[in-house]
């Protein structure tokens, strides 16, 4: 399936402030992060700046585009120093407008998820790299954050809505312009559509499933057509999956 034939002219036509303001979004929560878990001010700062610029960070680096824009243009490092200000004295203030954190953050992941994936297409390469790099892109800040607090990653554990929201948003962008629609309006579309899995997963239970061990039920079906081998059945130990482990639901607003 070729999506992309030579899609090579991306033009994203949100206002260049809206990039910085993505920083900020992310930068706030990661720095709320920070201050709720009793980081000191370095490590607030530290948070800030790896959530809110990690997945640019990553995507200058993946497409190796020289040095990364969030360290050539002052912006970034200075609004992502402001928001953790902010984090470290207010966290507690912050805590009380989760609703509308969440709101931004689903806007945010759509957004970022573009950034990625018109990079990507703009380089010509083809629709799985796009959707690749869009996808870290939009998740990025919250892996960096996770390592650096030394917690596992949360956008791969079941009960966070994270990387399907991120993994959705790229693949829709990618598909709509592919398809010859207009880079701007899919950009609206993709964001509308990272806030509805994004609002979803924190208020109306959506999650990511987790893994499903089918070990046992094909070894039973192999033990029916091949009963010789039953006596080598005590040998298996079937149950190696450990019990899933579920986000807490304390993580799952942005910055709590």
């Amino acid at each position: 399936m070729d999506l992309t034939s030579e899609v090579t002219d991306v033009a994203l036509v949100l206002p260049s402030w809206t990039p910085v303001a993505a920083v900020a979004v992310s930068g706030l929560a990661g720095a709320t992060f920070a201050a709720r878990r009793g980081f000191d001010i370095v490590g607030v700062l530290g948070l800030a700046i790896a959530a809110g610029t990690g997945g640019l960070l990553l995507r200058d680096v993946l497409l190796q585009q020289g040095i990364p824009v969030v360290l050539t243009d002052p912006r970034y490092l200075v609004t992502a120093a402001i928001v953790a200000v902010i984090g470290f004295f207010f966290a507690g203030l912050i805590a009380q407008i989760g609703p509308a954190m969440v709101v931004l953050d689903g806007l945010s992941l759509g957004f970022l998820s573009t950034l990625g994936a018109g990079a990507t297409l703009n380089f010509g390469l083809p629709w799985q790299s796009a959707i690749f790099i869009g996808t870290i892109t939009a998740l990025g800040g919250l892996l960096l954050r996770d390592v650096m607090a030394g917690t596992p990653p949360e956008v791969f554990r079941p009960g966070v809505f994270y990387g399907i929201t991120a993994l959705v948003a790229a693949s829709v962008f990618v598909l709509l312009v592919s398809r010859g629609a207009d880079p701007g309006g899919s950009q609206l579309v993709t964001m509308i559509i990272a806030l509805i899995l994004r609002a979803g997963g924190e208020w109306l239970g959506w999650s990511g499933a987790p893994p499903v061990d089918l070990s046992a039920r094909a070894w039973h079906s192999w033990q029916r057509h091949h009963p010789e081998s039953g006596a080598e059945a005590d040998r298996f130990d079937l149950t190696l999956i450990e019990e899933p482990v579920h986000a807490d639901h304390d993580h799952r607003a942005p910055g709590s």
